[in-house]
């Protein structure tokens, strides 16, 4: 049962009824002026599929992060100097777990995307309890961090090792010759409030193969060593393609699975997510018992496949989970589109402590079993960032990041719930505004029972865009199935028709404030089209329907 909030604003729109549009023309052309009829940001699905619980993202552009109820009214906010760099956790004791992107990362030696450099940790009231700068000529930390149950902290890092450092292991003479960026994992102990030690460490620079110089001591037959990495792959996938690139594997996440002590690492530029085994010591994980345990979703990284083979593409988020493994698959250069999947996996099972491997075969499986959406959506598409979480009634939580969009869909592709973060590099936008940049890089949900929440007040405040409008925050009957991608709608308000320019649209429904609708119009044509000469005057929801993808757009009109 949807959990119903008494805290709410007082918005604009929630003070007139339909009966009294007519009295209150003026107050819609002045709103009209400042700001467009079309929700831009902020809730737009909310049903009562939706698993109940408290929304965690860190948006991009800003210094706050954020927790949300499902209506979008914040429940706890965190202020950093620092932008978020790029991950964030909210955990047991209530305290938050983030980074941050330092700001000499511009010039730094490692300027990559994905650029952080501290760790930092925040009481539930806001206070810096806690924080560590992982960077600097030879180190730099990017992307995400792992809570381990012991209260260490793993970091992925990239190992910087020049030119002729990587000639020396057989680097390609042919390519650019810049320093070469190695994934490294790192293992904290927290100390005091400032700092902490290293106690664990793993490097991809230690686990090379080449073909090209046998003369050196880590020649081989690539293919005789699926296990590591050859360290002149170029997959060109990505931003600055190519093993010529400094940051050629690109790690953008960390997972522990703590049953297994193993660590998954997820490497966008190799197209694949990797297992290696945390129970050696770190000078064990220097040898060849530190090599991968597994890796899968681009054989061609270890010459065992064609590129028909590759399932992964630029992905993130890599993570274990009851069933297998789950990543968002993000789609760039895909063969046969680009566009986005949530996929998961199974794991072959262990064979001595080893995932096998088959002679002259890549490791299996050979596709995933389950994926988001089943069918091609050239609308969901994220080239870079993302991620999505199974929720505890079978729902999966997903961030396409790249347009700060959030949404809950269930097991049969209904969209449940909705958001696109208000959050610019400027601060909260307003409501009906072109937002821009509202980037964020992963979202969690945490159950109303989470550990976190015993003993705090959690009483939601308001929403986090300017200018919002007041819809109850309950399920209406209005179903939309999360599309944000915005219809130009003209003149609104408007006297007569409206126009609209969007291709492929097959229906247009329009319903009032109750949820009742109003009229039903079936389109063939493509192009300039219009509609609503019919409406009496009131405020009006209309959901457009793609004659195509059957994907739905919402908008809000007012007929004077």
């Amino acid at each position: 049962m949807r959990r119903l909030f008494a805290k709410r604003r007082k918005k604009k729109f929630g003070l007139y009824k339909m009966k009294n549009l007519l009295l209150t023309f003026l107050a819609f052309t002045v709103y009209s002026a400042n700001s467009a009829q079309t929700q831009t940001v902020g809730v737009f699905t909310n049903t009562e599929n939706s698993y109940d619980g408290y929304t965690l993202y860190a948006p991009i552009p800003g210094f706050n992060t954020y927790l949300i109820n499902n209506c979008g009214e914040v429940v706890n906010e965190w202020t950093s100097d620092y932008r978020i760099g790029l991950s964030a956790y909210l955990l047991e004791d209530g305290s938050l777990l983030r980074t941050g992107q330092l700001p000499s990362y511009a010039d730094h030696p490692f300027s990559g995307g994905g650029t952080g450099g501290r760790l930092e940790r925040f009481s539930w009231d806001g206070d810096l309890i806690w924080f560590i700068d992982w960077a600097d000529d030879d180190h730099h930390h990017h992307h995400d961090i792992e809570m381990l149950p012991s209260g260490n902290i793993l970091l992925i890092s990239w190992e910087g090792h020049s030119y002729e450092e990587a000639l020396e292991m057989g680097k390609n003479t042919t390519q650019t010759e810049n320093p070469v960026w190695c994934c490294q994992i790192i293992e904290i102990e927290p100390t005091g409030s400032k700092g902490g030690n290293v106690v664990w460490s793993w490097s991809a620079w230690d686990h090379l193969v080449q073909d090209t110089d046998p003369l050196k001591p880590n020649y081989g037959v690539i293919s005789d060593f699926p296990r590591k990495f050859n360290i002149n792959y170029s997959n060109g996938n990505g931003p600055n393609q190519g093993a010529g690139n400094s940051d050629w594997m690109h790690c953008n996440s960390v997972d522990y699975n703590a049953e297994l002590d193993q660590i998954m690492i997820c490497s966008a530029k190799f197209c694949e997510f990797w297992i290696i085994d945390h129970s050696l010591t770190t000078e064990e994980a220097a040898t060849e018992a530190g090599d991968l345990l597994y890796r899968w979703g681009n054989p061609q990284a270890y010459n065992r496949g064609a590129s028909k083979d590759q399932k992964l593409f630029h992905q993130h988020d890599a993570h274990w989970m009851d069933e297998g493994v789950m990543l968002y698959n993000n789609g760039k250069n895909r063969p046969e589109g680009e566009y986005s999947t949530v996929e998961i996996f199974e794991l072959p099972q262990m064979e001595d402590g080893v995932y096998p491997i088959f002679s002259d075969e890549p490791f299996m499986p050979t596709s995933n079993y389950w994926q988001y959406p089943q069918e091609f959506d050239p609308e969901f598409y994220s080239q870079n960032i993302s991620g999505a979480t199974r929720l505890p009634n079978g729902n999966t939580l997903i961030c396409e990041g790249g347009s700060g969009h959030l949404f809950e869909v269930m097991p049969n592709e209904e969209v449940v719930w909705s958001y696109v973060s208000p959050i610019t590099a400027f601060g909260p936008t307003t409501q009906g505004s072109d937002p821009g940049n509202t980037s964020v890089f992963r979202t969690y949900r945490y159950a109303f029972d989470y550990q976190a929440f015993v003993g705090r007040d959690i009483t939601p405040g308001d929403v986090i865009e300017f200018n919002s409008w007041d819809w109850g925050c309950t399920t209406t009957s209005v179903e939309t199935s999360n599309r944000v991608k915005e219809i130009s709608i003209y003149p609104n308000p408007s006297y007569d028709l409206f126009f609209y320019d969007s291709k492929n649209i097959g229906q247009i429904d329009v319903y009032n404030l109750l949820g009742q609708l109003v009229s039903s119009i079936s389109k063939s044509q493509s192009g300039k089209t219009s509609f609503g000469q019919e409406l009496e005057a009131g405020y009006y929801i209309v959901i457009f329907t793609n004659s195509i993808t059957r994907y739905k757009t919402e908008s809000r009109i007012v007929k004077q």
